[in-house]
This record gives structure tokens, sequence and C-alpha cells, in this order.
């Protein structure tokens, strides 16, 4: 069993420049929005290595957030206020509903 030891350098300086905050208003919505869909893929990443999520699942999910990504990144989005409880978020539950046969 090979281990794959990946150096990292973490020694980027972490020094936010805000200075493009006033061209664009979104960026600081746009990081925490990303940062937050990568949380959600870390949590599927591991729920996959511990064999708790099928491959499938993994793959749908990555290519959702993916997708989600995208829109982000074009800053073409609306925020969804999970209060208006129109049920449209509740969509992407449909594909929980099929069995395997």
């Amino acid at each position: 069993m090979s281990h794959h030891h990946h150096d990292h350098d973490h020694e980027h300086d972490h020094q936010h420049d805000h200075q493009h905050d006033g061209e664009n208003p979104l960026a600081e919505e746009q990081e925490q929005i990303a940062r937050e869909i990568g949380a959600e893929l870390s949590e599927a990443f591991v729920e996959y290595v511990l064999g708790r999520l099928p491959f499938e699942d993994l793959a749908f999910g990555v290519f959702d957030a993916l997708s989600d990504l995208s829109v982000v990144a074009s800053g073409e989005y609306e925020l969804e206020d999970p209060s208006e409880g129109d049920g449209e978020a509740e969509d992407e539950d449909a594909d929980d509903d099929f069995d395997a046969e």
C-alpha cells in the first residue's frame, strides 16, 4: 500500500487584499458561499471514505456543488430565503426516492 505524501505548503500569506471590495460587493458573499459548498463537499468526502455514502451519491453531490459554484461565480444568483417556504428547495430531495431494484 503506497503512502502518497503530499507536501502542501501552507505558507501562503493569507492577507486578503480588500481593495476590490468597492467594485465587487458580492466578493465576500461569494467567498462565504464557496467555503460553505466546500465544507459540504468535505463532509461528503469523509462519509464516502468511511463507507457511509455510495459513490453515486458522492458524484451527484459533487456535480451539484460544481453547478452551484459556477452560478455563484457568475454572480447570477439570488440567495434563497428559507422563510419563504415555497417548497422549491425541497425538490432536490426527490432523487432520494428511488430504490435500487
